[in-house]
């Protein structure tokens, strides 16, 4: 039997400008896993909402470099993880990805290959938002993503990042509802 949601809890937003990188990274990891290079890029900054914290991480992620842009899709749990370590290390990326759902040995395996393939072209992992889509369904995203250009990819994870934010942060204020 499925264990209950966990319930999510932000810090209130009005403490975050003075958090040190480390503090603020805890307080954002609801919204974006491990969240230590989205610290660095807005430790000290006060918001007058998490919304308006969303948005000013899209554009300081839209304004970073490649390589910081990269770690912060490294930092993404591996769409089909192994549901236990997912688990683990993300209860809103295990819910996210099916939870506890079964292990099918053919998905599975064609997941982790084109994970491979994706990351071997690319050199940063395939994040897409899920969301509750069965992974089966994104089989097909991950293969037509791979006809992208590096560039065209590394901007599209970017903004997958900042989406999965957009609605773990929906759904965190509407459970507050």
């Amino acid at each position: 039997m499925p264990e209950p949601p966990t319930v999510v809890v932000l810090r209130p937003v009005a403490e975050l400008a003075a958090l040190d990188r480390v503090e603020l990274a805890a307080a954002l990891a609801p919204l974006w896993e491990d969240a230590a290079v989205l610290a660095d890029l807005l430790v000290g900054r006060s918001f007058s909402g998490w919304a308006e914290l969303v948005d000013a991480a899209e554009a300081e992620i839209a304004r970073a470099d490649e390589a910081t842009r990269v770690a912060l899709l490294r930092a993404h749990p591996r769409l089909g993880a192994d549901p236990v370590g997912l688990r683990r290390r993300s209860a809103t990326s295990w819910a996210e990805q099916g939870g506890d759902r079964r292990a099918e040995p053919d998905l599975d395996g064609m997941l982790a290959e084109l994970n491979d393939r994706y990351e071997e072209r690319f050199g940063f992992p395939f994040v897409a938002w899920v969301a509750g889509r069965p992974l089966r369904d994104m089989i097909a995203v991950l293969e037509e993503r791979m006809t992208h250009r590096r560039d065209e990819e590394l901007q599209a994870g970017c903004e997958a990042m900042v989406a999965i934010a957009r609605d773990r942060l929906g759904r965190i204020e509407g459970e507050r509802a």
